[in-house]
């Protein structure tokens, strides 16, 4: 039987105390892998093996799947759901033309891998439906171990979806091969990590510190897409995903932005990141102004925003006098948009 300790004392090292579902779910798992035997002629208790984790966004979902690959098996994958069927796509590219592609890709799979964790699960489109049906079906029967991550249960995946007819069969084979675990509870620890990031220093609010702390809180589900369109405009970013925006102050607010862009910007974008920020005087108005405005509404839109920047640096962001009553607001409403109360209230409502 593997030892908890070993995961307990890697997730202690991050600073990361599990609570009591995730506890639970930590022990249920080590019980049931003690159990798991390997398939052989034909035969195996992979309802031992595969683990269907789900519930709210931020319970540490990817966190507990991520310390069990880390610290129990070696020869494992993992992959944003996203990742995961662009690589099936370009390898059905691969082999197309030859018979079976996807059974194909499915050696392929298993020749490199013993154990796949895939994150985020969802589905949008009858398509990767029945290709990810084929696939899990497929990789489960050829003995490999799937760890699965989503925000629903699998009765509700694809739901009210295009001919969800064709995609029962798949919900039906996860419901009787893998064992499923709820992660109830209300605490969201990636919204606790986001709001606790110590970004003060410039090791810490730089491009390369931001982008990995963006990897780790998000599971890699952010591309190097260096612009985004809003309003049928082009604007320039330092990354996104289709949760989550990270622009640099200094370059986006030099751009020609308005309270328009804003709106749809956290109309598209469940979260917005913002670095690169400096000291700016009525030399950089224009700048400050849109930034201003930026604020005004993403506060009245109850947006999910972190900055990166030295604490320090909020209380002569603006050097000016021009616009000085209406930063006095600013200065408020940022100090006050930047706390974990504030992050859980909009959560919550």
């Amino acid at each position: 039987m593997k030892d908890i300790k070993v995961a307990l004392k890697k997730l202690s090292s991050q600073g990361i105390n599990l609570d009591i579902e995730q506890m639970a779910f930590l022990k249920e798992f080590i019980e049931l892998d003690s159990m798991y035997k390997p398939k052989r002629f034909f035969f195996s208790n992979q309802s031992m093996a595969n683990i269907y984790l789900w519930g709210p966004v931020g319970r540490g979902k990817t966190m507990l799947l991520q310390a069990i690959l880390d610290c129990y098996f070696s020869n494992s994958a993992q992959f944003h759901f996203i990742e995961f069927m662009q690589l099936v796509h370009n390898k059905l590219a691969d082999f197309s033309g030859t018979s079976d592609p996807l059974i194909k890709v499915v050696k392929h799979l298993c020749n490199d891998h013993k154990i796949i964790f895939i994150d985020e699960f969802q589905i949008e489109d009858i398509a990767d439906a029945m290709i990810i049906g084929t696939l899990i079906e497929a990789l489960s029967n050829s003995g490999i171990r799937l760890l699965i991550s989503s925000n629903s249960h699998p009765d509700n995946l694809y739901k009210d979806g295009l001919q969800r007819a064709k995609f029962l069969k798949t919900i039906d084979f996860i419901n009787k091969n893998f064992s499923i675990h709820n992660l109830f509870g209300s605490e969201d620890y990636r919204l606790k990590e986001i709001a606790k990031f110590d970004s003060s220093g410039e090791d810490k609010n730089g491009d390369k510190s931001v982008k990995g702390f963006l990897l780790r809180t998000f599971s890699n589900d952010i591309t190097n897409q260096t612009d985004f369109l809003i309003n049928a405009r082009k604007f320039n970013c330092l990354g996104r995903s289709d949760k989550l925006l990270w622009i640099s102050f200094d370059d986006f607010f030099s751009s020609p932005c308005g309270s328009k862009d804003f709106i749809e910007i956290m109309k598209t974008f469940e979260w917005v990141f913002i670095n690169n920020f400096h000291i700016c005087s009525d030399d950089h108005i224009d700048k400050i102004r849109r930034f201003i405005s930026f604020i005004d509404i993403a506060y009245q839109e109850k947006q999910k925003l972190k900055l990166f920047y030295d604490p320090n640096l909020i209380e002569n962001l603006y050097s000016g006098d021009q616009l000085e009553n209406l930063w006095v607001r600013t200065e408020s409403r940022l100090h006050q948009m930047t706390t974990t109360k504030y992050l859980q209230n909009i959560e919550q409502n």
